[in-house]
């Protein structure tokens, strides 16, 4: 045959490795996967966009530089001192295989909170990279230098906030105002430096004050008082509704809260919370309790008399072991068996469950044990260490 009837070969297609990825399905399912996460810190950070936007430009030249199927870019405007933001809680809910930041710091300024994240996360389901430092987490060279890198952003947050507070102190002592404007003022250019700001009175808030001041005359209380100005449509300091306590720290900060005075009493702190507690281990109610303790003579700080209230919340206040030593609270719980009196077994379960130590240091107690603390023998031992003399805590 001759040379110039032989067919020519076919020619084969060139594709590129795009081409090929959609030619054959299995490199696909191959191509890893990335989310990439940005932060700023500011609401002004945010608005500026230049922060945000440089951030996902870098991330997704990464992706593409290392043929990654880049799934989305999450993304927060809040501290990184913060753990709990919506935006870095999704981007660790997802099912990529490599998680991307610019920095370490855009995900945490925290080291405990990195750690966390790193134990949860990083070491085992996802790959982490952090763009700018080229640090890979595979290795522990690589996690000591993040530890390092770390103490530095926790570091330059903490300082942040020292060189903000200072600021503010500074700017207060010098007789201008900074911070969150008090209801009833508000805040305009001081005429001596407009570059600063001083608190007027705002005349439509002052007339809301002196309306709720009027109705506080008239002996209304604070939730009765929230209930009449949501009546009236007047709009609250802050969110959509006068609540109780919005008024009552009102109140407070007005100074229009008289504080009742306190009792003059015969009996410390000390004696009226170890009879209430004892009274109270042997089942009584609250209520049976107040009533005991005002046919004694017992005065509470404030007020005419102990109720069933009083007395549940200073019991939920009290702890045990800081009123009654032991010896005292196992004698009081077995006068408080009406019936069977309790075994030294069941005694020495009682005490651990109320985080009584033995003179040992222990928290488990033995029967015998239990027979030498109700003899006496461990009354000296527990003295010495203030056991039953707790402090004031009301």
């Amino acid at each position: 045959m001759n040379a110039a009837n032989v067919p020519a070969a076919p020619t084969v297609p060139k594709h590129s490795h795009e081409d090929r990825r959609r030619i054959d399905p299995a490199l696909t399912k191959r191509r890893r996967t990335a989310v990439g996460y940005v932060r700023v810190s500011t609401t002004m950070q945010a608005d500026d966009g230049l922060s945000l936007e440089a951030q996902r430009a870098a991330i997704a030249a990464y992706c593409s530089s290392h043929d990654l199927q880049l799934l989305r870019i999450y993304q927060d405007v809040e501290s990184g001192a913060k753990s709990d933001r919506a935006g870095l809680r999704d981007a660790l809910a997802s099912k990529a295989n490599i998680f991307v930041v610019i920095k370490f710091d855009r995900i945490s300024r925290s080291i405990k909170h990195f750690c966390q994240l790193y134990e949860d996360y990083f070491a085992h389901s996802m790959e982490l990279v952090a763009i700018r430092e080229a640090i890979k987490l595979d290795s522990a060279l690589g996690r000591a230098l993040v530890s390092i890198l770390l103490v530095f952003a926790q570091m330059e947050r903490e300082a942040t906030g020292e060189r903000t507070r200072d600021a503010i102190q500074h700017i207060n002592s010098m007789g201008y105002f900074f911070g969150k404007v008090p209801f009833g003022k508000r805040a305009v250019p001081a005429p001596d430096n407009p570059r600063y700001r001083i608190l007027v009175p705002d005349e439509e808030e002052q007339k809301v004050l002196a309306h709720i001041k009027s109705l506080f005359d008239r002996g209304i209380k604070p939730t009765p008082v929230a209930v009449i100005l949501n009546e009236q449509k007047i709009a609250p300091p802050q969110g959509k509704r006068w609540t109780t306590s919005l008024v009552f720290n009102l109140k407070l900060r007005m100074g229009w809260q008289v504080a009742k005075p306190h009792n003059a009493r015969n009996h410390t702190d000390q004696e009226v919370k170890a009879r209430m507690t004892e009274l109270w281990s042997s089942g009584r109610t609250y209520q049976q309790v107040a009533n005991i303790l005002n046919e004694e003579g017992y005065l509470p700080r404030k007020g005419a008399k102990f109720t069933d209230g009083i007395v549940r919340t200073l019991l939920r206040g009290t702890v045990t072991k800081a009123v009654l030593t032991p010896r005292a609270f196992a004698e009081q719980y077995v006068a408080s068996c009406s019936e069977e009196k309790p075994s030294l077994a069941a005694l020495a379960e009682i005490l651990r469950r109320h985080g009584y130590a033995t003179p040992r240091g222990n928290t488990h107690w033995w029967p015998a044990q239990v027979r030498e603390l109700l003899a006496g023998r461990f009354d000296s031992y527990y003295s010495s260490k203030g056991i039953g003399a707790g402090a004031s805590l009301w």
